[in-house]
């Protein structure tokens, strides 16, 4: 991290002065223009109405993201809706196209009615949806009657979404997707291809630019006040944090990965500090402060700082609750065991595809569905030794580490089993290997961050036979997650003129699927 920082007078010294002449100049122009032509009203800016996250999949820190979401404005006042779930736990196939909007539909009917019209067979007027499937590769958007895009437009959010999702990042995915939606609603019409009139479209845009300059000004005057206040909370907890990480037990292997995460947390508690100092109060703003791109990003770079702050202290602390066995210790150990839970609940894919298996993987998946059954006993039995204090912390965790081992062999067994069953060449062995390259969820945990501090978390799953350095810490997720993507690449592959490409949209409901549902939106995979 960068030690030195031009100082908060420097910054502000050309603020003073540039911004007010540029937004001098622009008043002036559209005091020329405005007899000259007549401009429609500009487009109003309102944030969401409400933002509600829905995230069956733990993928999400539902609170940060509907933090950021509130901050975008749209068009007209809207309920922006984010659902991040699974296709499977309603009971659809995910090689089926159409399992998100099925999905999202089922959600609707059987959880949240109110996102449907009167009359059930549209979404709710004002009503916003964007969804995430991050295990099996979806992503839609959808809308109600009067704030519905359409199918290309449906399809850009869907693209602005897709390349955060390939990382894996699921928050940015969906922040994309709303900034997108937001652009696109009610898109004025200066903003079109189709403008002839000069000095309309000319006074538009200077007055838009105004506006934006304005609001962008506003915007990061509320975002430096926000994260001021929530630098001081993160403040106020330092010292129990750093009491916590230096109080770490230094035989364990998982307070070592702790004590790492710590020093980083000090190193960004010093980046934050510095750019806290460069960002003036609000007793301290000129009236111009705001209007420079590097004022924006220094507050972004100052609250994304703040942010990690927050995730990093929250994790230290309840590091020390878990291994000291004291206070929250019990909600510590439920994230430690959300890994293998995930695991478990994944073992339905490999029922589901038992039948259409030959000889061979018939026998490793029954092998890995039996070791699935006595996975559960252990982590309940574990779960009980440790309550009852008959084990010690860093023995539960490497017994847990021990199952995630053996459930990863299996897996890698059954992985290879299914490309030799599968591939019918050298070149649709090595796409299937490819897929098998593929991204996952992150865990936050002690073990997680164990295997990362030891890059234990970077080899593909079918590198070798029992392999323990599998990619990520749940490996029949992983699997189930495979299995949906590499079927849909084999089948492109060997289809390339009829298969529906990885981001062509899927729109609509069938009769079947959607009972006469005709509500706006569409899918797509990622």
């Amino acid at each position: 991290m960068s030690t030195s920082r031009p100082s908060s007078s420097a910054l502000d010294a050309p603020r003073t002065r540039r911004p007010s002449r540029v937004v001098l100049l622009l008043l002036a122009l559209l005091a020329v223009l405005l007899p000259a032509a007549l401009s429609p009203a500009p487009a109003r800016a309102e944030p969401p109405a409400s933002v509600e996250v829905t995230d069956t999949t733990r993928s999400v820190d539902p609170e940060i993201l509907e933090h950021r979401l509130a901050e975008i404005d749209f068009r007209t006042e809207v309920r922006l809706v984010v659902l991040v779930l699974d296709v499977t736990e309603h009971d659809l196939d995910p090689a089926d196209d159409r399992a998100l909007n099925d999905a999202v539909l089922d959600h609707a009917r059987s959880s949240d009615p109110s996102l449907l019209s009167a009359d059930g067979s549209h979404w709710a007027d004002g009503t916003v949806i964007l969804a995430l499937d991050p295990e099996n590769r979806f992503l839609g958007s959808y809308g109600g009657e009067d704030v519905k895009l359409t199918e290309e437009q449906f399809a850009d959010v869907q693209d602005a979404m897709r390349d955060p999702a390939r990382d894996g990042d699921w928050g940015r995915s969906v922040e994309a997707g709303a900034e997108e939606y937001a652009a696109l609603l009610l898109r004025p019409w200066w903003q079109r291809p189709a403008v002839q009139i000069l000095a309309g479209a000319a006074l538009v845009l200077a007055g838009g630019w105004v506006l934006i300059l304005l609001g962008l000004r506003r915007g990061s005057r509320e975002r430096a006040d926000r994260t001021r206040i929530r630098h001081d909370e993160v403040l106020a907890r330092r010292a129990l944090t750093d009491a916590a990480g230096r109080t770490l037990p230094d035989s364990s292997p998982y307070a070592q990965a702790v004590v790492r995460d710590h020093e980083r947390y000090t190193e960004t508690f010093a980046e934050a500090e510095q750019l806290r100092e460069q960002v003036p109060t609000a007793e301290e703003r000129s009236r111009s402060w705001g209007l420079l791109g590097r004022d924006r990003d220094l507050v972004r770079r100052w609250e994304d700082e703040v942010e990690a702050l927050d995730a990093a202290d929250d994790r230290i602390l309840a590091a020390a609750d878990l291994l000291h066995r004291m206070g929250g210790w019990r909600g510590s150990w439920e994230l430690e065991l959300l890994p293998l839970r995930d695991s478990l609940k994944s073992l339905g894919t490999v029922r589901g595809e038992r039948g259409a298996m030959s000889g061979t993987e018939r026998v490793l998946a029954d092998r890995l569905l039996d070791l699935g059954e006595h996975t559960e006993q252990e982590i309940t039995a574990l779960t009980a030794r440790l309550e009852a204090d008959e084990i010690d912390p860093d023995s539960a965790l490497e017994e847990l580490d021990t199952l995630t081992r053996e459930l990863s062999a299996a897996v890698a067994a059954l992985t290879r089993a299914r490309i030799d069953a599968q591939a019918e060449d050298d070149e649709e062995r090595a796409l299937l290997e490819e897929e098998a390259e593929g991204r996952g969820r992150h865990y936050r945990s002690l073990r997680a961050l164990r295997a990362e501090l030891e890059g234990r978390d970077g080899r593909s799953p079918v590198a070798g036979e029992g392999s323990e350095d599998f990619w990520r810490l749940s490996p029949v997720a992983w699997y189930s997650s495979w299995h949906g993507s590499s079927g849909q690449a084999l089948s492109e592959h060997r289809n390339p003129t009829t298969s529906s490409s990885s981001t062509s949209s899927v729109s609509g409901y069938s009769p079947s699927s959607g009972g006469g549902f005709s509500g706006a939106g569409s899918s797509s995979r990622f």
